[in-house]
């Protein structure tokens, strides 16, 4: 695990974790996260093998935001192409392209939201990303908590493509948006 260390907003120090193999310690974080960011409905029904697949997968980018040694934040990106037949039937104007990321997860535990730990995780996958050679992003997100809206502030500028989508099935029903940008 590579760790990159550096200060902002009112976390005092935080490490950035790249997972780069399995390991049980990675897993138990990931559905510890997954349990308290999320409602019960949202949850994987496989969880464990699939954020295990997750970690696994060498072309996956998982990174973990540490505080004071104890993870409080996760996010995975997955080659865009992976998901699209999975979710081609809930949005149906989704397509394969090639040199792209999805942001399939970022969790970010009720304690340490708000002090710029979101922006930190996406930029640190955006900066992996173009490390790997890929400089384009997508992701589904949410609108009532205001994700979407941060996250085109964040990459302002950058964002070639949000389309509404009126109900995520995988975010409890609720209005997102799909968006794309370069980094």
């Amino acid at each position: 695990m590579e760790i990159i260390k550096g200060n902002f907003n009112n976390l005092e120090e935080i490490n950035f974790a790249k997972a780069n193999e399995f390991n049980e310690k990675y897993l138990s974080d990931i559905l510890m996260l997954e349990r308290e960011c999320f409602p019960e409905s949202w949850l994987y029904s496989d969880a464990s093998e699939y954020y295990m697949n997750a970690l696994k997968n060498k072309n996956n980018i998982n990174i973990f935001l540490k505080k004071n040694n104890q993870t409080v934040g996760y996010i995975l990106a997955i080659p865009h192409n992976d998901m699209v037949e999975d979710l081609l039937k809930d949005d149906g104007f989704l397509e394969k392209k090639d040199n792209f990321y999805y942001i399939e997860t970022i969790q970010i535990i009720t304690q340490s939201r708000g002090s710029g730990g979101a922006e930190k995780l996406l930029k640190s996958v955006c900066e992996e990303a173009v490390e790997r050679g890929v400089n384009n992003f997508s992701i589904h997100a949410r609108l009532l908590n205001g994700f979407a809206d941060k996250l085109k502030k964040i990459f302002e500028g950058k964002v070639s493509i949000v389309r509404n989508i009126e109900s995520w099935k995988y975010g409890g029903d609720e209005p997102y948006e799909y968006i794309e940008w370069s980094y």
